[in-house]
């Protein structure tokens, strides 16, 4: 393995719920860099791809609390792009273009000026840095996140554009805008048209009646057409077949939030079905897809979908009765959510274990509120 994709590997261990996130940012540099000059569509994924490293010098608890960070706590979190460069520096400076490291030390620069770590503006920001600073913005904005409503990708590109020429280079989020406008990259989405929507359509049934899965979905991801993507899911779930649900979950992990939406959607109406293809997810490295996971079984309508939550927050306790290491915060509150949903009396006894393993072992303000919530709906529904 050469060492810039051992830097890639890194940045996922450093943090497994920041995987999908790196991903995510990588997808998005990657393209607009590419409108500017097809060369540097490789160097834009790869700064995407390490631009937090430094994160893995900044104390743990700083990222894991859940109240306001202190003025010194901002200091450090400030000093994650410069501890970035120190690594690429050091493991593979005669490897990557200089480009790229300049880009991951100033993603956090601002067009007017008010960012970090230098205070940069406008072209004095490095392109790969503007690129970056889009871009994941954009992907937190549009991420689920069990404390909050995540933005649809209309929204997301509304508040970039609200965001040019004071965060954001202005030709950066035109392009973006141009690009992802119609719900995926408008490079991949060919050109439409009423001739075009009417054969989109035509073969939509033609494929339906022929059970062509696989080109429903490749036509489902790759229309910037509203209209025919809504035909297409629509197709989807009259099928109903286990081929469609694994296609469904194989979305939940797609660079596209509108494409996760659809899956969350569809695994809700039909994963009732396929709760242990849906358990699985539940136990993967990616907190980002399991926080989504618990997101679809709150939705599925039986109540057979808190057995799967029941054993994972059971293996949970489990770990932390032994000692070992808690799973991320946010997939555990999204599981609690999730159980307060789907659960039943019995479960209040299980979120009581929780609390009590929980007491003396470091702040939990978020998830023991949780935790409560839960609670009282469960009482709620239940008397």
């Amino acid at each position: 393995m050469d060492e810039p994709s051992l830097l890639k590997r890194l940045s996922f261990l450093m943090d497994a719920e920041l995987f999908g996130h790196h991903k995510r940012v990588a997808f998005y540099s990657g393209q607009i860099a590419s409108v500017f000059l097809p060369e540097w569509e490789s160097d834009a994924v790869l700064a995407a791809s390490v631009h937090d490293i430094g994160k893995i010098g900044i104390p743990d608890h700083i990222f894991q609390k859940q109240g306001p960070l202190t003025e010194k706590e901002w200091e450090l979190i400030r000093l994650h792009p410069l501890l970035s460069v120190q690594i690429l520096r050091k493991v593979c400076a005669d490897k990557i273009d200089p480009v790229v490291i300049e880009g991951v030390r100033h993603h956090h620069e601002r067009w007017d000026g008010s960012g970090y770590p230098a205070g940069l503006q406008g072209e004095e920001i490095p392109l790969f840095a503007r690129i970056l600073a889009a871009a994941d913005s954009f992907d937190a904005m549009t991420s689920f996140r069990p404390y909050r409503a995540s933005l649809s990708m209309a929204e997301a590109l509304e508040e970039l554009k609200k965001g040019a020429r004071t965060q954001f280079a202005p030709a950066v989020v035109d392009i973006f805008v141009r690009l992802f406008s119609g719900g995926v990259s408008a490079k991949r989405s060919g050109k439409g048209g009423e001739k075009g929507m009417e054969d989109a359509m035509r073969l939509i049934k033609q494929w339906a009646d022929e059970g062509e899965i696989e080109r429903i979905f490749a036509l489902l991801t790759e229309t910037a057409d509203p209209a025919a993507r809504e035909a297409a899911f629509l197709q989807l779930m009259r099928c109903g077949a286990p081929q469609v649900v694994d296609n469904f979950i194989l979305l939940l992990s797609s660079p596209e939030a509108h494409l996760r939406g659809l899956a969350v959607e569809a695994l809700q109406e039909l994963g009732a079905g396929y709760l242990e293809r849906l358990e699985a997810l539940l136990f993967a490295e990616d907190q980002d897809l399991k926080i989504l996971c618990f997101n679809v079984l709150s939705g599925v309508k039986s109540k057979k979908a808190a057995i799967p939550v029941r054993r994972y927050l059971r293996r949970c306790l489990e770990g932390l009765a032994a000692g070992g290491k808690k799973d991320a915060e946010n997939a555990l509150a999204a599981a609690v959510e999730c159980l307060g949903e789907v659960g039943e009396r019995e479960d209040v006894e299980l979120l009581k274990s929780l609390v009590s393993l929980l007491e003396g072992k470091g702040e939990h303000s978020y998830l023991l509120f949780t935790i409560k919530e839960a609670e009282d709906k469960l009482w709620l529904d239940l008397t």
